[in-house]
């Protein structure tokens, strides 16, 4: 429950390195990586119906792919001259993706 947000909080960290970067960029993503988890914890408790808790989860996940593939901090890094900045966001773009 800590790892997933402290992972997606990285990609702020690293645009925030190099560029100013707007709060709502962490914000954004690490509310997406709540609304990821929770409702799928919610789920597998028997709290909340395992489809529903799936299906909120995804949409979570979803928010979160928009962002680091088209969003404002897709844009900060395509932005960014750093080649090395721009390689670390593409690769865990790809580990969050996959």
């Amino acid at each position: 429950l800590l790892t997933v947000p402290l992972q997606l909080v990285e990609f702020y960290l690293i645009l925030a390195a190099v560029a100013a970067v707007s709060g709502g960029i962490f914000w954004r993503i690490f509310i997406g990586s709540l609304v990821m988890l929770v409702p799928g914890y919610m789920g597998e408790a028997g709290y909340l119906n395992a489809t529903v808790g799936f299906v909120i989860g995804m949409l979570g996940w979803a928010f979160i792919l928009y962002e680091i593939h088209a969003g404002e901090a897709s844009k900060v890094s395509a932005a960014s001259a750093s080649a090395a900045t721009q390689s670390s966001f593409t690769m865990m773009k790809w580990v969050v993706t996959v």
